[in-house]
């Protein structure tokens, strides 16, 4: 770690909580981030955004357990000498709407404030996941086939139906555009439950997604740096076993089933081919800090790109902390790395 990027001491908010329907895990991941800073190089606080939208502090003394109220935000803009200049670097630990889909990023970007991830349009572009798809579709990494659907579309059409039969087939997977944490997304098996799936995806936002379902292995990769600035570090794959139909909410968070294996067992060049996706991906984004790839590989060995996250899971329980934890990271260093990041990273 470069001395002359983090000066001791640096103060760190970590953002967290929202109005998204993740708001839980991002209150996980603040917490996870906010404990595991190391108290000698950081004086660290914890920044709740309520399902209101108020901003509150907690300082980092863990003896004060109260939170008080930031004089930040109570709309979308900032006030100019707002309680968010006393930090050096905003760590953002939001997850889906209004945390990783560019708006807290153009918020900070206008006053002039250092924060960890992507920024405004990397972010902007994967949280949207179907033009994340059209642009890896251009660097020659398969993706699921799908079609795109929103309040307008009569799902009962015969057309419609017609389409999904021959170019989606069953089953099929629907999922909101714009969500994180396999949160509405569905495996429909047959016609019937195709509408109930869609009102349940549309209801997390405006579109949604019917896609192929590709059987096979659920991979993920992480990817440090900023793209375009620095070498980028690609941290050992991992692969996801649960009896569900697919690494779903429950899953992820509370079965007690789900086998997470890292580094997975895979050949070294399914490893390379992994690796090299997943840089592509943050690289062709423009993506900063931090990401995470999720991936299916079939038994003949295709690889399929699903989607990619710019603020992952930060919690005990998510993947790119075991994924830096298999690299032979502690927590401190891996969100050390992080906020160097932040630092070195151009405007936007």
């Amino acid at each position: 770690m470069k001395q002359s990027i983090i000066k001791p001491k640096i103060k760190v908010g970590v953002l967290c909580g929202g109005q998204s329907s993740e708001r839980e895990i991002s209150l996980l991941s603040g917490k996870n981030v906010l404990d595991n800073l190391d108290p000698k190089r950081f004086r660290a606080s914890l920044i709740v955004i309520t399902k209101e939208g108020r901003w509150l502090e907690r300082k980092e003394d863990k003896s004060n357990r109260s939170f008080k109220p930031l004089a930040v935000f109570d709309t979308t803009l900032p006030k100019p000498n707002s309680d968010l200049s006393k930090f050096d670097v905003i760590f953002i630990a939001l997850h889906g709407p209004n945390g990783e889909d560019g708006r807290i990023q153009a918020l900070l970007e206008t006053i002039g404030k250092p924060y960890s991830g992507s920024g405004v349009l990397a972010s902007a572009l994967a949280m949207d996941k179907v033009m994340a798809s059209k642009l890896v579709s251009r660097l020659g990494i398969s993706i699921p086939s799908e079609i795109i659907i929103n309040h307008r579309s009569k799902i009962e059409d015969g057309e419609l139906k017609q389409r999904i039969r021959s170019e989606i087939g069953y089953p099929c997977v629907v999922k909101p555009n714009k969500s994180g944490s396999s949160i509405a997304i569905s495996i429909v098996d047959e016609p019937k439950g195709l509408s109930p799936a869609v009102r349940v995806a549309l209801k997390e936002d405006k579109t949604a997604i019917i896609q192929q379902y590709i059987r096979g292995r659920e991979l993920t990769c992480s990817i440090l740096g900023n793209a375009g600035e620095n070498a980028l570090e690609a941290l050992p794959v991992v692969e996801i076993i649960t009896p569900n139909k697919f690494f779903d909410f429950e899953a992820k968070y509370t079965s007690a089933k789900t086998q997470e294996i890292v580094p997975a067992k895979l050949t070294e060049g399914q490893i390379k081919n992994i690796q090299t996706a997943a840089k592509k991906v943050h690289e062709t984004l423009g993506c900063r800090g931090l990401t995470r790839s999720d991936f299916i590989l079939t038994k003949d060995n295709k690889l399929y790109f699903l989607e990619i996250n710019t603020v992952p899971g930060l919690t005990k329980m998510s993947l790119s902390p075991k994924s830096a934890k298999a690299a032979g990271m502690s927590l401190s260093v891996f969100f050390e790395k992080l906020i160097e990041l932040a630092f070195t990273k151009g405007s936007a």
